[in-house]
């Protein structure tokens, strides 16, 4: 892989490169996953999943609506804010890092490329000579961004800023190539090149945190499994950890109901308003080849729209299809959650407790296999490229 040079590449990015995890594919069928193999922050996990667990218990000591003093809307909103805690904390440091790490190449690329439009327009109006002696003299292409004079001088600019460029997607393919092994290491299997579907996807931190924080989910919940059953017959304790159990079903719901709302409001509208402009287009220009126009621009024009379109399509069909797999395993997370709330309220016996935990670390695999992430690829890198203007768009619209 090629150098980039001077100081527009990242010296330590490299260093950066430790491992990483996202999207999540079967978790049922994956061995069972120990704290320290996710490396999620365990204490700060537990810690804010009692406090969230404390204002649950509160609630029933609360009238329903105060004026002044506190009451159970102000308890569920702080119990919300703990589970929001405990979901930061259940993601995997290391594959958080990855995925800005992802994001930061892939500013720098964006950069590069806005950098080359500006110097080919400063080219044009430049006189036609070889680089000049003070450009060659230059020690940094920074630097020499600021004596250029002849388009000699900006060739040069230009094929550096092109070699960092060549330089960031190799990055990114070897993040890539991270991000799934270390994955599948925590028993969420995807393909490079369907981890670069996802991290190309306005909705891919989403997913891929959620998959993440599921796994983690699953290692918490056989932790407190092991604690309900070493603590004997202290009823207190079992009932605090199955009460832990309930909050993670209910963080397990705020994650789908967000993801599914934000699909709804917010990717889907978008995109449809990206195909209505390019279809929008397409007819203007063949009406204007009809009135005589430039048939070979317009013709090109026409073929542009038609991959925009295309890939408007696929976006559209991958997010479809990951938020009806997420509806579908929210419509089961919601019976659960009810049915372990239900319980929480009731149970008796801390025997009973650890047997209660054990199903739900079961039901935590039959609600991750439910919405295992949609598993496709680019067709080329004309599809890939434009799928990464569409999702800069709508990060742009925000």
């Amino acid at each position: 892989m090629p150098k980039a040079p001077d100081d527009f590449f990242i010296p330590s990015l490299r260093t950066w490169l430790v491992g990483l995890g996202l999207t999540m594919t079967t978790l049922a069928a994956s061995p069972a996953l120990a704290a320290q193999d996710m490396d999620y922050d365990q204490p700060e996990a537990f810690a804010t999943l009692k406090k969230a667990v404390s204002y649950f218990d509160e609630m029933d000591t609360l009238p329903e609506e105060a004026w002044i003093s506190r009451d159970q809307a102000s308890a569920r909103n702080d119990m919300d804010e703990m589970i929001e805690e405990a979901m930061q904390a259940l993601d995997v440091p290391e594959l958080s890092t990855l995925r800005s790490t992802y994001r930061q190449v892939e500013d720098k690329i964006r950069e590069s490329r806005s950098e080359i439009s500006e110097l080919k327009e400063k080219r044009i109006l430049a006189p036609d000579t070889d680089v000049s002696t003070l450009t060659r003299l230059t020690p940094t292409d920074t630097l020499r961004e600021f004596t250029a004079s002849t388009r000699g001088d900006y060739d040069l600019l230009i094929a550096a800023h092109e070699k960092n460029i060549a330089a960031y997607q190799g990055e990114l393919t070897t993040l890539e190539g991270k991000l799934a092994a270390r994955l599948e290491e925590i028993g969420i299997t995807l393909t490079p090149d369907q981890v670069q579907v996802w991290l190309s996807s306005v909705v891919g931190d989403d997913v891929l945190t959620m998959s993440v924080v599921f796994a983690s989910i699953k290692s918490v919940a056989q932790q407190l499994a092991e604690l309900t059953r070493d603590s004997g017959e202290n009823l207190d304790y079992a009932r605090r950890y199955y009460g832990m159990v309930v909050m993670l079903h209910r963080m397990i719901v705020t994650m789908q109901q967000g993801f599914i709302t934000r699909v709804n409001d917010e990717v889907l509208p978008q995109l449809q308003g990206f195909a209505d402009e390019a279809e929008a287009t397409t007819r203007e220009a063949r009406m204007l080849i009809k009135q005589g126009g430039s048939r070979e621009s317009l013709e090109n024009n026409i073929r542009a729209n038609a991959l925009t379109l295309k890939t408007i399509n696929l976006y559209r069909s991958l997010v479809t299809e990951q938020r009806d797999r997420v509806t579908t395993s929210l419509t089961k997370s919601q019976r659960e959650l009810a049915v372990a709330t239900n319980t929480y309220r009731t149970v008796k016996l801390s025997a009973h407790v650890a047997d209660l935990i054990r199903q739900g670390v079961k039901t935590f695999d039959t609600l991750a296999g439910l919405q295992v992430p949609v598993t496709t690829s680019f067709e080329n890198s004309a599809m890939r490229e434009e799928f990464r203007k569409l999702t800069e768009r709508m990060q742009q619209a925000k």
